[in-house]
């Protein structure tokens, strides 16, 4: 089985090039499963429900702990399980180093130690979909906007950085891709990427 996740701050298309992704590979005769974080698994769910509800006021360290949480359920319950031939994630460990730690400044290495304590595997291929902040919420202008969504343009600057240096310190991992071309030029590089 190979994981497959896709990365990026709001607006980037994610959802997009995942669904596309899924489609040719399943033209391909693949067998594909799709999660999303938080959420996939009947308690990661609930935890999505509360991390994203806008009348919740949570402390950023309950914010990691509550993604952790889903992550491990997703983990244990779904991607241990994993009989396919790809295992496509729409965010998955890349996303709470930038987004608890660069994003609302905790601990990153509080982060990876949690990131080991769940035993979170190593994806094959990350796809770092990147525009500028800006750019990505004039994307998103008339969807409703969740708990996470509403936090500062300065925060969500801070993701685009971290997410900037994961993928130059993961080479071997990561590829970045300005998500300003076209959708299906997109999709061929993320084919390109990962040798299909």
């Amino acid at each position: 089985m190979k994981i497959i996740s896709f990365e990026g701050i709001e607006g980037v298309g994610k959802s997009t090039q995942l669904r596309l992704l899924k489609d040719y590979l399943e033209s391909k005769n693949f067998l594909v499963d799709v999660y999303r974080e938080p959420g996939s698994t009947n308690t990661g769910e609930k935890i999505r429900d509360i991390l994203l509800n806008s009348s919740n006021e949570l402390s950023n360290e309950a914010e990691l702990l509550l993604m952790f949480a889903s992550r491990s359920e997703l983990i244990k319950h779904k991607i241990n399980k994993c009989k396919s031939d790809y295992l496509l994630l729409d965010r998955f460990y890349d996303a709470s180093i930038t987004y608890q730690g660069y994003g609302r400044k905790l601990s990153i290495p509080l982060i990876e130690s949690l990131i080991t304590f769940i035993n979170c595997p190593v994806p094959n291929y990350s796809i770092l979909l990147d525009i500028p902040v800006d750019e990505g919420f004039a994307r998103k202008s008339n969807d409703d906007i969740d708990r996470i969504e509403s936090s500062s343009k300065a925060f969500f600057e801070r993701v685009r950085k971290g997410y900037i240096k994961i993928a130059k310190d993961n080479k071997d991992r990561f590829i970045k891709i300005n998500a300003s071309l076209d959708i299906d030029q997109i999709h061929q590089k993320i084919i390109k990427h990962i040798g299909l």
